[in-house]
């Protein structure tokens, strides 16, 4: 009896299960993407090459009179102003030529004198008749070769006064002093430079570049100079040569002029310098990853209605990490640029973006309050 009781339960249990419930269906799984909202933007293609940062003017100083130093007043890194006097060499020696050439001169001065009243007045007789034209031309001559003679030694004063001067060495220009190569009581000489100024209130960066981006540079351009050892900031220059012709490594030299009146960039800095290919302003932008392209086709998708939707673009200007959308978008679509590798159009998707995220644990907050307000107010109905 209860054997046949047992068989009757497991039965009725059997019954149960297959005929008292339903199924449960199972949840789909959405894929999870991210998504940007479209807007306008500005893009600019640049390409950028490395250089060093030189003064816009250097100089080299030589003394034109070689001799023995007597002072300097300035060293390296001082600045000086144009025609502030750098160095001073011994002038005894020129001193002293100076007073024997005054001593020949006044001599000769006293000879063309002489000789020149001698040839007025034998003028007079050679006019009356009363000497021969071979005595006239002697006397004439004579006072030809007095004031030639006169004239020799005012011109080797005058040399050796500007010997003299040049003995107090000058600034060619205003900068700063780069090197000095002088000592006082050593000799300087014009074989080698005395002093080095350079001036660094405007700088010079040299830069190669190649023959596919030369002919969009031009001068005056403006362009983005990165020094780090100045500023995180890239330093406004502009483009003040542009080679015609190139050098023998195949690149063609360009210039770049930049402001430096507070005196921060010192020569030979690096210097990285970004030229500006294309630009454009009031566009649609978006990460260069969130472009697919396959099968001649190029697309981004786009969330509409809670599903992948593909999209064919029109592509613009490139930069390094983003791109222009020329045409296919407007302002306001939603494009994947998370996760749009691995869905399919039409596929059903679900936004992870920090704004969505937001919005659905706002909604699940109040649709979770609300169930436990009715579940209280069941239980105070029981």
């Amino acid at each position: 009896m209860k054997k046949r009781l047992l068989i009757a339960l497991s039965l009725c249990m059997a019954m149960g299960t297959g005929c008292g419930k339903e199924a449960v269906e199972e949840e789909k799984v959405l894929r999870s993407v991210e998504t940007q909202t479209v807007g306008k933007s500005e893009i600019a293609s640049q390409f950028a090459y490395t250089g060093k940062a030189a003064a816009s003017r250097m100089v080299s100083v030589v003394p034109t009179v070689p001799g023995k130093v007597t002072d300097f007043r300035f060293d390296v890194g001082d600045a000086v102003t144009e025609n502030a006097v750098l160095f001073t060499i011994d002038t005894i020696d020129l001193q002293n030529n100076m007073r024997s050439l005054e001593a020949s001169y006044n001599v000769a001065k006293l000879a063309r004198d002489n000789a020149k009243t001698a040839f007025e007045n034998n003028q007079i007789l050679f006019d009356e008749g009363i000497i021969s034209k071979t005595e006239y031309d002697q006397i004439k001559y004579q006072y030809d070769a007095a004031e030639a003679q006169l004239t020799s030694i005012q011109v080797q004063m005058d040399t050796l006064n500007k010997n003299i001067a040049d003995c107090a060495v000058k600034s060619p220009l205003t900068g700063v002093v780069a090197t000095r190569g002088v000592e006082r009581g050593g000799f300087a000489s014009n074989a080698a430079p005395a002093y080095t100024v350079m001036d660094l209130s405007v700088i010079k960066v040299e830069v190669g570049v190649s023959e596919q981006v030369l002919n969009s540079i031009h001068i005056g351009d403006s362009v983005d100079v990165l020094m780090t050892a100045v500023s995180e900031l890239p330093l406004e220059g502009k483009v003040s040569t542009v080679a015609p012709a190139a050098g023998q490594t195949g690149m063609y030299t360009v210039k770049i002029e930049l402001d430096n009146a507070d005196g921060m960039i010192k020569a030979g800095m690096m210097a990285e310098v970004s030229f500006t290919a294309e630009k454009a302003e009031d566009t649609i932008v978006l990460p260069r990853n969130a472009v697919l392209t396959k099968d001649d086709e190029t697309y981004v998708y786009v969330v509409e209605d809670g599903a992948a939707k593909k999209v064919n673009v029109e592509l613009g200007i490139e930069a390094a990490d983003t791109i222009e959308i020329a045409g296919g978008l407007k302002d306001g679509d939603a494009v994947i640029v998370k996760g749009q590798t691995y869905v399919s159009d039409g596929e059903a998707v679900n936004v992870l973006n920090v704004s969505a995220q937001t919005e659905a644990s706002a909604e699940t907050k109040t649709g979770a309050a609300e169930e436990n307000k009715e579940e209280k107010e069941e239980e105070k109905g029981e």
